[in-house]
């Protein structure tokens, strides 16, 4: 029983303590992974938007020194349209910038005019070119182009690069011309800079996990080692409680037997004496009269000696408990008591026709022998009232007595005091069988040994 109460406190402590703790921790490291992470997705959708920004102003910026490099070609009316459109033309395809920046020029219909680094595409009609997306990316530029300018994003081949990438581009109208001119920049710059970013998080992640989980792992492991060592200790009190149970059995053994010699040898085995010196004195008395005299006394001692072995047989056991059951037993120990002593004795009970298992019969009948074998020796008292009623599903017991109390054995909160077997011998064996003990007394105002069972279980 103490090993399995041992577990019990092992498994209560895991689930009292490590437990909530490690709910804890996942529920605090979820809240903080979650708020980082969306904090990671505003700085990124933030960065991303910045850089958009800055790229868009360079865009513009871009193909405003573009078309003030062309303009005065544009805008001159000495030079003949085509003359003008060939200058305009070379001028765009050598200005570059950066390492794959250029500008590109298309008619409104579609013709490709300028187009650095892809030149076997002049001279061709792109009207429904598309990227790898299905987007038809020349239409919306000219569109947006006609309608004062404005930006497309696309994936397109970067030249230095062997997959498509993302590119944002923008564009004007020439519209004496009916020309579309524009560049535009690759966007590959902005994902590094984000996946740099998740790698940088990621990373902070995995070090604040392992430094939460730490904590956690030794918060857990002083946890348990502290349940380990309450349970060790447990374990050596229990022990040491058992010791001192199996002294107490010993010590109530030989005390038991202490009586019952004290009984035999004081009570029976003297008037067997004494029947058997009676008899002695018939074989030796000449006088009939006296011989039936002697006889007479020894048959007296006999009677006696048969009353007494049952006195002591019903102290050991009496037959009454197993055969007539609880309350008999208690009214016939209880009339012998009445037969020996001048106690006024009183027993009231509402259990008729209760039957309870044979541990708790012989337990609620200790505890009253006990009790009022206390009360004869002890109490001084006059007068002892013995209650077994029923109360719902609960059964209560009740001795209780007019005498001198207990002078110093029983502090405020009715607890028992170490050394006194009897009643700590009452006590331990209602707790076996789930029940409770109280015990209250007062100088002077007597005693009361109350014993409460609930009855769903007995």
């Amino acid at each position: 029983m103490g090993f399995a109460s041992n577990r019990r406190l092992t498994i209560n402590i895991i689930l009292l303590s490590i437990v909530p703790l490690i709910i804890v921790v996942i529920i605090v490291a979820t809240i903080l992974f979650s708020q980082a992470k969306q904090l990671l997705n505003d700085q990124v959708s933030l960065t991303r938007n910045n850089i958009m920004a800055v790229k868009k102003q360079e865009l513009k910026q871009y193909v405003e020194m573009a078309v003030k490099s062309i303009e005065p070609y544009y805008g001159d009316p000495s030079l003949t349209p085509q003359l003008a459109k060939q200058i305009v033309a070379q001028k765009l395809s050598q200005l570059t910038y950066g390492q794959d920046g250029y500008f590109f020029a298309y008619t409104w219909e579609g013709d490709a005019l300028v187009l650095p680094y892809q030149e076997e595409r002049i001279g061709r009609n792109w009207w429904e070119v598309e990227d790898v997306q299905g987007k038809k990316l020349l239409q919306e530029l000219i569109n947006v182009s006609r309608e004062g300018g404005g930006f497309v994003d696309y994936l397109w081949q970067k030249p230095s690069a062997q997959e498509p990438l993302p590119k944002l581009s923008y564009a004007i109208s020439l519209d004496k011309w009916r020309w579309m001119i524009g560049t535009g920049v690759y966007l590959d710059d902005i994902e590094r800079q984000v996946s740099h970013m998740q790698t940088g998080f990621d990373q902070n992640i995995a070090k604040t996990s392992t430094a939460l989980f730490g904590v956690m792992f030794v918060a857990v492991s002083v946890i348990a080692g502290l349940g380990a060592s309450l349970n060790l200790n447990l374990r050596r009190l229990a022990n040491q409680q058992l010791s001192e149970l199996n002294q107490q059995i010993i010590d109530s053994q030989e005390n038991e037997r202490q009586r019952v010699s004290r009984d035999l040898h004081d009570g029976v085995n003297q008037l067997l004496v004494a029947a058997k010196y009676r008899i002695d004195n018939v074989t030796k008395e000449q006088n009939s009269t006296k011989k039936m005299q002697e006889l007479d006394a020894s048959r007296d001692a006999m009677e006696q000696a048969i009353v007494e072995l049952r006195r002591i047989s019903q102290d050991l056991r009496p037959p009454q408990l197993d055969d007539l059951g609880l309350v008999a037993a208690i009214d016939f120990y209880i009339n012998g008591l009445r037969e020996r002593t001048q106690l006024e004795l009183v027993f009231e009970h509402d259990i008729d026709g209760e039957e309870f298992i044979p541990e708790v019969e012989t337990t609620l009948y200790r505890v009253v022998q006990e009790s009022l074998h206390n009360v004869e020796k002890h109490a001084n008292a006059q007068g002892v009232d013995v209650i077994l009623q029923r109360e719902g599903h609960t059964l209560i017991l009740t001795i209780s007595d007019d005498g001198v109390g207990f002078p110093n054995s029983i502090n405020k909160s009715h607890q028992l005091v170490q050394g006194k077997m009897g009643l700590q011998n009452m006590k331990e064996r209602i707790q076996a069988i789930g029940g409770t003990f109280t015990l209250t007394s007062e100088q002077g105002q007597g005693t009361e040994v109350r014993v409460t069972l609930n009855m769903e279980f007995i």
